[in-house]
């Protein structure tokens, strides 16, 4: 097992006012993955928690953002069981010390690893958090965003105590058994759309799709295909494109290569059309990035047809749940998914956190100002 190198403080265990539940903080990320391993496959509850993207996280992504792990265990005194692990980091922006989760805009929902004595009631859920947060030294504010209130009939803890919305949704949605249950699911509008982009497909020289879920030379030149598609998006609308930049190109394929994520491809001779980048877990899929070409093969959307050939081919595996990721497009909700709220919690520590939620959300959108400073790592 790869170690994971950081600046180690002192554990110590704190207790809420009401002493039930513990925290310890740590940057031992070696032993927190074992405590989340420990657990067992149930403990994390979107792929954005496994131990498999954790590690390829705190490995890559963090240190390339000179980010400062903090690792949180909570225990419940009671039962004297984990309660819940939160994979959280510290930041510092303009001398304000930031934590959020692990994240830096490559996980879509964040909840923390539930363990066996996981609060699922507010009150609970509420001491669980102050004891987390007691555990926090040297902080000024603890933002935690993209809060699903429950994924796979499990609470989300973080969301009993959050009262401020995302500016994101989740979308998802559950798969029927065939095929054609899926079709008759969806609208008489949507059928026929979807039958003129495959003819508009194939008046251009007809298309294959096909799913890669091994690494290989092939999905090394389709990551970097993938690249260059979304970077051409991206930049096209005036935005700044840097999933291709070092620390994030190395993290999704690390995540790939331990067998946890799939590529779609769809191709037209020895053409790419559109590339998707999928994780796998627990019965579900989540896809996370899906770009095309573009250009003539626009009036094909070759974007929604793979993206309905992703669930034609988990449907036909037995898969349960398919969710096409954060973000409110209308063409996931054209595929079925139902736009499901995302919560935040933020919370000041300090005189000078106070100061800073005050000066972020003084400015229009306040809430997208932060998320900027906050974003991917330069």
């Amino acid at each position: 097992m790869a170690q994971i190198d950081v600046m180690e403080r002192p554990m110590r265990w704190t207790a809420n006012a009401a002493g039930r539940y513990v925290a310890e903080a740590s940057t031992d990320a070696d032993q927190f993955l074992q405590r989340a391993a420990a657990l067992g496959p149930s403990a994390s509850i979107t792929p954005f928690q496994s131990t498999e993207w954790l590690r390829a996280w705190l490995a890559v992504v963090g240190p390339s953002a000179a980010v400062e792990p903090l690792l949180i265990t909570v225990r419940d005194t009671l039962r004297d069981e984990i309660a819940m692990l939160l994979p959280l980091v510290v930041r510092r922006l303009c001398g304000v010390a930031l934590v959020e989760f692990a994240d830096l805009s490559v996980s879509d929902y964040n909840i923390p690893l539930l363990g066996p004595a996981a609060p699922s009631t507010p009150g609970a859920a509420a001491a669980a958090f102050e004891a987390a947060l007691a555990a926090m030294s040297e902080v000024d504010v603890v933002r935690l965003c993209n809060l699903p209130l429950t994924a796979h009939g499990r609470v989300n803890p973080l969301a009993l105590v959050a009262s401020t919305p995302s500016t994101s949704v989740r979308n998802v949605t559950t798969l029927p058994r065939t095929w054609d249950d899926y079709l008759e699911s969806r609208s008489r509008k949507f059928r026929k759309a979807l039958r003129q982009h495959h003819r508009a497909l194939d008046a251009l020289g007809g298309v294959r799709v096909r799913m890669i879920t091994s690494p290989g030379d092939e999905a090394t030149r389709l990551f970097g295909k993938l690249d260059e598609f979304q970077r051409a998006r991206i930049t096209a609308l005036g935005k700044r494109y840097v999933l291709d930049r070092p620390c994030y190109a190395k993290f999704y394929r690390e995540v790939f290569t331990r067998g946890r994520a799939m590529l779609s491809v769809m191709d037209s001779g020895d053409r790419v059309v559109a590339i998707a980048y999928s994780l796998l877990h627990r019965q579900s899929c989540t896809t996370v990035r899906l770009a095309h070409a573009g250009a003539e093969w626009n009036r094909g959307s070759p974007g929604i047809v793979l993206a309905s050939e992703i669930i034609r081919w988990l449907i036909e595996r037995g898969v349960e749940q398919f969710d096409l990721g954060a973000g409110g497009y209308d063409y996931k909700k054209q595929l079925g998914c139902e736009a499901q709220p995302l919560l935040t919690v933020e919370k000041a520590l300090t005189l000078k956190g106070r100061m800073a939620l005050s000066a972020w959300s003084t400015y229009s959108g306040g809430r997208s100002l932060v998320q900027s400073l906050t974003a991917k790592a330069s």
